[in-house]
């Protein structure tokens, strides 16, 4: 793939997914029938396994834009890693909003720092939890899709598990996993978001004051 093509289709599954959770969650918040069906079906899905469960089809593969469905390498008959990255997030998604009041989908909360907070609020400080900050670890240190997505199914339902519930951002999540499953992408990259992101810290007013003081 050259330069424009992998813009196109990190810009294009972002925007797919995004697009699907949104409608998955203004449909799950207004408690509609059609969307909470849907959420149940995708929650008894295999987020590694694309494909395997025909109810979720349409909302998982159907009116792909071809940027995500084409294989340059020509291997029709396989799911491409965009098609992974996408069901994954959606079933992921479905987990993450089960039984929850407000929606968990927000823009621009990546997933280093929705972990960070999640550590956190379980450790009760500013010191992070250590079994979390480990479950994170396996999520980065797997050594395939499948590993991958299993431990961070786990981190999602302790996100889920919080009150109130850390969000995140899904539609970016989808573009990170996608980054990691192609061959041809720098796994590196998003690696190092992660961590950076893991490990940030907002500067509270008294600290920026401090720092203004002081200069």
């Amino acid at each position: 793939m050259n330069g424009t093509e992998v813009r196109s289709v990190r810009d294009v599954l972002r925007g797919v997914a995004a697009a699907r959770v949104s409608r998955l969650q203004e449909g799950a918040l207004a408690d509609r029938s059609e969307a909470v069906a849907t959420l149940a079906r995708l929650r008894r899905c295999d987020p590694a396994a694309v494909g395997t469960e025909p109810t979720v089809w349409a909302i998982t593969l159907g009116d792909l834009p071809a940027e995500l469905t084409e294989y340059s390498s020509g291997r029709p008959n396989e799911p491409t890693a965009a098609e992974r990255a996408l069901h994954a997030t959606l079933v992921l998604y479905a987990m993450h909003q089960q039984s929850q009041g407000q929606g968990v989908n927000l823009s621009g909360v990546s997933l280093g720092r929705a972990v960070g907070q999640l550590a956190r609020a379980r450790a009760g400080g500013d010191e992070p939890d250590s079994s979390v900050m480990n479950r994170f670890h396996q999520v980065a240190l797997a050594n395939d899709f499948e590993g991958r997505v299993y431990h961070l199914r786990g981190l999602v339902q302790l996100m889920r598990a919080e009150n109130p519930p850390i969000p995140l951002d899904h539609g970016l999540l989808a573009v990170d996993l996608w980054q990691l499953a192609d061959k041809y992408q720098d796994s590196n990259k998003v690696l190092t978001r992660w961590g950076r992101d893991l490990h940030y810290r907002p500067k509270n007013a008294n600290n920026s004051t401090q720092s203004e003081e002081t200069k």
